[in-house]
């Protein structure tokens, strides 16, 4: 069974083939911009080094954000698009999650204008409702949880290695339409 893993929320492109649960390809784009002009070639530059074809995908694994607001729309609507063509099982799973390499601690992301997205977890779900906190209250998150570890904009983590560990923390979608991306806050 082979897997595509899409990863298009923050400021890079993180695309992956999974044979098994696992990896044998990747790829990792810093993106300026040009998100849309390039997830669709790498993608295809990926199954080409894999060795196979776009039918040979079972599973699409999408990270549905929050993040880059075109980021996560781009993601997602990929994953709806690959699930209708080819009739393929989609899973989700959010970033702030996938951020944490052991599923436990305070993750938090950049969300522009000295924000930042904010997801605290243990044992792999969340113990606060997922939200935005300002830059200032971020020192009183981290006092507020001093046994939890900090995460921040993916700094000291691999993503692949994270993907590995959070393969069972990935969600079903039943119904596609239900694939929505997580904002969090409205776009501007």
């Amino acid at each position: 069974m082979f897997s595509l893993f899409i990863d298009t929320t923050q400021n890079y492109c993180n695309l992956a083939i999974l044979k098994n649960e696992q990896i044998i390809a990747k790829h990792s784009i810093k993106t300026h911009n040009n998100l849309t002009d390039i997830v669709v070639e790498h993608i295809d530059s990926l199954i080409s080094t894999a060795k196979l074809k776009q039918k040979d995908i079972n599973k699409v694994l999408v990270v549905v954000g929050p993040g880059s607001f075109t980021g996560v729309r781009v993601g997602t609507i990929i994953a709806k698009t690959w699930s209708l063509i080819n009739n393929t099982q989609v899973f989700q799973i959010d970033s702030l999650l996938l951020q944490l390499p052991q599923g436990h601690g305070v993750s938090l992301l950049d969300a522009k204008g000295n924000n930042f997205y904010l997801g605290i977890y243990k044992n792999n779900k969340p113990i606060r409702p997922l939200g935005m906190i300002s830059g200032e209250k971020v020192k009183t998150i981290i006092h507020k949880y001093p046994k939890q570890d900090i995460f921040i904009q993916y700094k000291s983590v691999n993503v692949f290695d994270n993907l590995l560990f959070h393969l069972e923390h990935f969600q079903i979608v039943k119904n596609i339409d239900n694939l929505i991306p997580l904002y969090i806050k409205e776009p501007v």
